[in-house]
Protein backbone atom coordinates (compact mmCIF):
# COMPACT_ATOMS: atom_id res chain seq x y z
CA UNK A 1 0.00 0.00 0.00
CA UNK A 2 1.33 3.00 -0.75
CA UNK A 3 2.12 5.73 1.59
CA UNK A 4 4.06 8.44 0.20
CA UNK A 5 2.91 12.09 0.42
CA UNK A 6 2.26 13.64 -2.53
CA UNK A 7 1.55 16.88 -1.23
CA UNK A 8 4.89 18.09 -1.12
CA UNK A 9 6.87 15.55 -3.71
CA UNK A 10 6.66 15.28 -7.19
CA UNK A 11 3.73 14.77 -8.41
CA UNK A 12 2.75 11.65 -11.05
CA UNK A 13 1.50 12.55 -13.98
CA UNK A 14 -0.49 10.52 -16.41
CA UNK A 15 2.43 10.01 -19.29
CA UNK A 16 2.05 6.06 -20.03
CA UNK A 17 -1.84 6.44 -20.42
CA UNK A 18 -2.09 8.50 -23.33
CA UNK A 19 -4.08 11.63 -23.15
CA UNK A 20 -3.24 14.03 -25.70
CA UNK A 21 -1.56 17.15 -24.37
CA UNK A 22 -3.86 17.57 -21.06
CA UNK A 23 -1.25 15.18 -19.35
CA UNK A 24 0.33 18.20 -16.82
CA UNK A 25 -2.64 20.40 -16.30
CA UNK A 26 -4.60 17.16 -15.77
CA UNK A 27 -2.67 16.07 -13.36
CA UNK A 28 -2.75 19.46 -11.49
CA UNK A 29 -6.37 20.15 -11.64
CA UNK A 30 -7.10 16.34 -10.41
CA UNK A 31 -3.97 16.82 -7.29
CA UNK A 32 -6.02 20.12 -6.73
CA UNK A 33 -9.48 18.36 -6.33
CA UNK A 34 -8.03 15.16 -4.61
CA UNK A 35 -6.84 17.45 -1.82
CA UNK A 36 -9.62 20.09 -1.81
CA UNK A 37 -12.47 17.47 -2.19
CA UNK A 38 -11.45 13.97 -1.19
CA UNK A 39 -8.47 14.77 1.87
CA UNK A 40 -10.18 13.37 4.12
CA UNK A 41 -12.07 10.68 3.04
CA UNK A 42 -9.01 9.80 0.55
CA UNK A 43 -6.55 9.91 4.92
CA UNK A 44 -9.61 7.68 6.52
CA UNK A 45 -9.61 4.83 3.77
CA UNK A 46 -5.40 5.16 3.29
CA UNK A 47 -6.12 6.20 -0.75
CA UNK A 48 -3.39 8.37 -2.39
CA UNK A 49 -3.40 10.32 -5.17
CA UNK A 50 -1.14 8.38 -6.65
CA UNK A 51 -3.49 5.61 -6.78
CA UNK A 52 -6.13 7.79 -7.97
CA UNK A 53 -3.81 8.24 -11.24
CA UNK A 54 -2.77 4.69 -11.19
CA UNK A 55 -6.30 3.43 -11.11
CA UNK A 56 -7.17 6.25 -13.86
CA UNK A 57 -4.67 5.04 -16.18
CA UNK A 58 -6.31 1.29 -17.17
CA UNK A 59 -9.95 2.82 -16.19
CA UNK A 60 -10.38 5.48 -18.78
CA UNK A 61 -8.41 6.57 -21.85
CA UNK A 62 -8.54 10.00 -22.71
CA UNK A 63 -6.76 9.94 -26.24
CA UNK A 64 -10.36 8.46 -26.99
CA UNK A 65 -11.99 11.53 -26.97
CA UNK A 66 -10.94 13.34 -30.21
CA UNK A 67 -10.60 17.21 -29.05
CA UNK A 68 -8.40 18.64 -26.28
CA UNK A 69 -12.19 20.34 -24.88
CA UNK A 70 -13.39 17.35 -24.73
CA UNK A 71 -10.50 15.90 -22.83
CA UNK A 72 -10.78 19.01 -20.25
CA UNK A 73 -14.25 18.32 -19.72
CA UNK A 74 -13.62 14.67 -18.73
CA UNK A 75 -11.36 15.74 -16.54
CA UNK A 76 -13.26 18.27 -14.69
CA UNK A 77 -16.44 15.51 -14.21
CA UNK A 78 -13.65 13.53 -13.09
CA UNK A 79 -12.16 15.72 -10.34
CA UNK A 80 -16.19 16.75 -9.43
CA UNK A 81 -16.42 12.93 -8.48
CA UNK A 82 -12.92 12.59 -7.01
CA UNK A 83 -14.24 11.65 -3.34
CA UNK A 84 -16.33 8.57 -5.07
CA UNK A 85 -13.18 7.44 -6.64
CA UNK A 86 -11.43 7.52 -3.56
CA UNK A 87 -14.19 5.90 -1.92
CA UNK A 88 -14.43 3.14 -5.24
CA UNK A 89 -10.48 2.66 -5.10
CA UNK A 90 -11.38 1.30 -1.33
CA UNK A 91 -13.97 -0.81 -2.08
CA UNK A 92 -11.93 -3.06 -4.91
CA UNK A 93 -9.01 -3.31 -1.91
CA UNK A 94 -11.76 -5.03 -0.06
CA UNK A 95 -12.58 -1.92 2.59
CA UNK A 96 -16.01 -2.87 4.11
CA UNK A 97 -16.55 0.11 5.40
CA UNK A 98 -15.83 1.40 1.72
CA UNK A 99 -18.55 -0.62 0.75
CA UNK A 100 -20.83 0.24 3.70
CA UNK A 101 -20.18 3.96 3.39
CA UNK A 102 -20.27 4.04 -0.70
CA UNK A 103 -22.09 1.95 -2.49
CA UNK A 104 -24.62 0.96 -0.22
CA UNK A 105 -26.25 4.46 0.48
CA UNK A 106 -26.93 4.01 -3.20
CA UNK A 107 -29.49 1.20 -3.16
CA UNK A 108 -32.64 2.73 -2.07
CA UNK A 109 -31.85 5.04 -5.45
CA UNK A 110 -31.17 2.12 -7.67
CA UNK A 111 -34.69 0.71 -6.10
CA UNK A 112 -36.31 3.55 -6.77
CA UNK A 113 -34.99 3.57 -10.27
CA UNK A 114 -36.32 0.19 -10.92
CA UNK A 115 -39.91 1.29 -9.46
CA UNK A 116 -40.04 3.23 -12.86
CA UNK A 117 -40.75 -0.02 -14.75
CA UNK A 118 -41.86 -3.14 -11.80
CA UNK A 119 -42.97 -3.11 -8.52
CA UNK A 120 -41.55 -2.16 -5.15
CA UNK A 121 -41.32 -5.87 -4.54
CA UNK A 122 -39.61 -6.60 -7.67
CA UNK A 123 -36.95 -3.25 -7.10
CA UNK A 124 -35.69 -4.12 -4.08
CA UNK A 125 -35.04 -8.20 -4.96
CA UNK A 126 -33.51 -6.40 -8.85
CA UNK A 127 -31.61 -4.01 -7.29
CA UNK A 128 -29.95 -6.17 -4.66
CA UNK A 129 -29.14 -8.76 -7.11
CA UNK A 130 -27.56 -6.27 -9.03
CA UNK A 131 -25.16 -4.65 -5.94
CA UNK A 132 -24.31 -8.58 -5.39
CA UNK A 133 -23.18 -9.11 -9.16
CA UNK A 134 -21.02 -5.36 -8.78
CA UNK A 135 -19.20 -7.45 -6.03
CA UNK A 136 -18.64 -10.48 -7.25
CA UNK A 137 -17.71 -9.21 -10.85
CA UNK A 138 -15.01 -6.60 -9.05
CA UNK A 139 -13.75 -9.32 -6.88
CA UNK A 140 -13.17 -11.80 -10.36
CA UNK A 141 -16.41 -14.14 -9.07
CA UNK A 142 -18.95 -15.71 -11.02
CA UNK A 143 -22.70 -13.90 -11.03
CA UNK A 144 -25.96 -14.59 -12.18
CA UNK A 145 -26.40 -12.60 -14.77
CA UNK A 146 -22.82 -11.22 -15.98
CA UNK A 147 -24.11 -9.63 -19.40
CA UNK A 148 -24.19 -5.69 -18.36
CA UNK A 149 -22.67 -5.98 -15.16
CA UNK A 150 -20.11 -3.11 -14.48
CA UNK A 151 -16.85 -3.55 -12.26
CA UNK A 152 -15.87 -0.84 -10.06
CA UNK A 153 -11.99 -1.11 -11.70
CA UNK A 154 -14.18 0.54 -14.77
CA UNK A 155 -15.27 3.26 -13.09
CA UNK A 156 -13.47 6.54 -13.63
CA UNK A 157 -15.63 9.29 -11.98
CA UNK A 158 -16.50 10.16 -15.44
CA UNK A 159 -20.38 10.41 -13.82
CA UNK A 160 -21.30 9.93 -10.56
CA UNK A 161 -21.41 6.56 -8.92
CA UNK A 162 -25.10 6.25 -8.84
CA UNK A 163 -25.39 6.83 -12.67
CA UNK A 164 -22.13 4.76 -13.63
CA UNK A 165 -24.33 1.92 -11.33
CA UNK A 166 -27.57 2.81 -12.04
CA UNK A 167 -27.39 2.92 -15.99
CA UNK A 168 -26.40 -0.63 -16.41
CA UNK A 169 -29.53 -1.84 -13.86
CA UNK A 170 -31.75 -0.23 -16.10
CA UNK A 171 -30.74 -1.60 -18.73
CA UNK A 172 -30.61 -5.26 -17.58
CA UNK A 173 -34.49 -4.71 -16.11
CA UNK A 174 -35.71 -3.42 -19.98
CA UNK A 175 -33.74 -6.42 -20.90
CA UNK A 176 -35.35 -9.18 -18.36
CA UNK A 177 -38.82 -7.15 -19.07
CA UNK A 178 -38.35 -7.54 -22.80
CA UNK A 179 -37.45 -11.34 -22.58
CA UNK A 180 -40.88 -12.38 -20.25
CA UNK A 181 -38.84 -12.66 -16.82
CA UNK A 182 -39.64 -9.31 -14.76
CA UNK A 183 -43.25 -8.17 -15.27
CA UNK A 184 -43.45 -4.54 -15.85
CA UNK A 185 -45.48 -2.39 -13.98
CA UNK A 186 -47.10 1.85 -14.23
CA UNK A 187 -44.82 3.83 -12.41
CA UNK A 188 -46.20 6.04 -9.45
CA UNK A 189 -46.23 10.12 -9.89
CA UNK A 190 -44.06 10.04 -6.55
CA UNK A 191 -41.66 7.81 -8.51
CA UNK A 192 -41.98 9.62 -11.25
CA UNK A 193 -41.26 12.95 -9.22
CA UNK A 194 -38.20 11.35 -7.72
CA UNK A 195 -36.54 10.54 -10.68
CA UNK A 196 -36.94 13.88 -12.26
CA UNK A 197 -35.29 15.03 -9.59
CA UNK A 198 -32.58 12.79 -9.49
CA UNK A 199 -31.92 13.76 -13.37
CA UNK A 200 -31.69 16.78 -12.41
CA UNK A 201 -29.12 16.57 -9.66
CA UNK A 202 -27.33 14.49 -12.35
Amino acid sequence: MKTRNTANGPTPTLEGAPCGTLAAPSTDELRKAFFREAGLTALRFNVSLEDVLEHLQHAFDLSLLRTDALRRVAIERIAQNIDELVVVIACIRGDENAWAEGIEPLRPVLVRMCELRVDEVDSTLHASRFLLGVRKRTFGEDCEFEDGIPRLQEYAGIQPLRSYLGGPLFAILQDLIKDGLAVATPPSTSVRATMRNLRLVN
